[in-house]
């Protein structure tokens, strides 16, 4: 998400050209109109009984495919795919912020959660400084690549704990 944010101005002014003018406020205010779509829908979800691990997985395949379609598709000047797709990561993001915490407050103690994330927050971070480092030699399509091989790690990674939470244990 953190190189998405700094990615998304310099891509849209690509796909409409020089000379255009881009609606920062618009956009900002039709991403902040995608996140409350996504918790909305997460939500909605939660109430209707869908696991959170199910509700994860799902979110973060389309958020894969989302900044995967950013990267191929709306790079090449295509605006109105590349619109769509920044659209649907921030919907995505919108439904991040809930599911995680739902997640964290099931798998992390209380006593631990704070250390246990701010130690992850470690590699995040040098990721998205590393990524803006070497920005000049990535370009938006690498700074894009990394966000989206990053996301397709996570989506492994939450399968992975979908399919541990839905086996069933030795004893029943």
């Amino acid at each position: 998400m953190y190189i998405f944010v700094l990615q998304w101005p310099p891509a849209l002014k690509s796909a409409l050209g020089a000379g255009v003018s881009v609606p920062f406020g618009t956009v900002f205010s039709c991403f902040m109109v995608c996140c409350m779509i996504g918790s909305t829908l997460f939500s909605a979800l939660s109430r209707a009984g869908v696991p959170a691990e199910d509700t994860m997985a799902g979110m973060l395949t389309m958020a894969t495919l989302a900044m995967l379609a950013a990267m191929t598709l709306g790079l090449g000047g295509a605006l109105v795919p590349l619109v769509a797709a920044l659209f649907a990561f921030e919907a995505c993001v919108g439904m991040y912020f809930p599911l995680i915490g739902t997640l964290r407050s099931k798998y992390l103690p209380d006593a631990y959660r704070g250390v246990i994330m701010n130690l992850f927050g470690i590699p995040l971070n040098l990721i998205v400084v590393g990524v803006f480092l070497s920005i000049d030699r990535l370009g938006m399509r690498g700074a894009l690549s990394v966000s989206t091989l990053a996301l397709g790690c996570a989506t492994g990674a939450q399968l992975l704990l979908r399919s541990l939470v839905k086996k069933p244990s030795k004893a029943s």
